[in-house]
């Protein structure tokens, strides 16, 4: 009988481990230079956060992450942060989609081994994480 407890013990504790290897995995941001490809001209425009990428047959969805740390290739398209924003902006309470302005609407995307990709604009204006987990949007663009 007391070999059975350590026994169910060690399963309990691998079960644990396990699981919090699983959270870790899906909770963590991929590192800035750990994607596996980089596609350059890719045609997207995040203007809602519930935009979706279609990509070489596979559906994109966005995802908003402000704990992931933004990949270092966002700092090779810095100089056209202080461009003007073509007067865009949007009133309290109101989603409102503005026309893309130069550069908004092609971009870069990194794409990462567990099923995530981090997408910038050429502009350097947008990016967005993206996943290929099916997501669920309480909002209408």
């Amino acid at each position: 009988m007391k070999t059975l407890r350590w026994v169910l013990l060690g399963a309990g504790v691998l079960l644990v481990v396990a699981l919090g290897l699983v959270w870790a995995n899906l909770n963590v941001g991929p590192g800035p230079n750990g994607y596996v490809s980089k596609h350059e001209g890719v045609q997207f425009y995040p203007a809602c956060g519930n935009d979706v990428l279609e990509f070489e047959g596979k559906t994109w969805y966005s995802i908003s992450r402000d704990d992931w740390e933004t990949p270092s290739a966002q700092a090779a398209v810095t100089e056209y942060r202080t461009a003007a924003s073509g007067g865009r902006g949007a009133a309290t309470g109101v989603r409102i989609v503005a026309a893309p302005g130069p550069g908004d609407d092609v971009g870069t995307l990194y794409v990462y081994r567990d099923g995530r990709a981090y997408w910038v604009s050429d502009s350097g204006a947008l990016d967005t994480w993206l996943t290929l987990v099916p997501q669920t949007y309480n909002w209408v663009c």
